[in-house]
């Protein structure tokens, strides 16, 4: 359990600094200055603030901060519940919930401490499907989310000691 402990809070670090690294940038560069074109038709970076929780979800309900707050920290332990029953697949299971738990506590340190979740990433196609401002925690929790899904989808791998049951010849499967 402690190497599972340390490669969990690993990944979880790795993710929240480098979420809060880009936030904190983000901050001093973007804030009030004119966005930043990465590719003229499809990516900028511009300053954004969001109130509520993923495409403006509870922006305008009063306390979403603190409701969000509490789906957060839920989630949390519903994941870990799930990581905790995974038998072969552990590693890629504490990677994933490593990268969740990174993510989440990167958007959640923004609702602490300044109310709001810094976004700035902005992806576009030729300036008229706009995909909501997101940022790096953003980004980690669906990466995390989806290797969830993939390790918890896949059947685990035979054991080499456990042979299949050899049928009887000339008997037939029931199916």
């Amino acid at each position: 359990m402690k190497k599972r402990a340390i490669l969990i809070i690993a990944i979880a670090a790795a993710s929240l600094v480098a979420d809060q690294a880009t936030k904190i940038w983000a901050r001093s560069q973007l804030k009030g200055a004119p966005a930043i074109v990465l590719a003229d038709d499809y990516l900028k970076l511009e300053y954004h603030e969001n109130p509520g929780a993923a495409f403006g979800f509870l922006r305008e309900v009063p306390g979403a901060r603190y409701i969000l707050l509490g789906i957060g920290a839920i989630a949390l332990v519903l994941v870990w519940t799930m990581i905790r029953k995974l038998g072969q697949q552990r590693v890629l299971g504490d990677v994933a919930y490593g990268i969740v738990v990174g993510g989440a506590l990167g958007n959640l340190i923004d609702r602490v401490y300044i109310g709001r979740v810094v976004d700035f990433i902005v992806m576009h196609w030729q300036h008229k499907f706009v995909w909501p401002a997101y940022n790096v925690a953003d980004a980690l929790l669906v990466a995390g989310v989806v290797l969830l899904v993939l390790v918890l989808g896949r059947k685990p791998p035979e054991s080499k000691g456990q042979a299949k049951p050899k049928r009887k010849k000339g008997s037939r499967e029931r199916g």
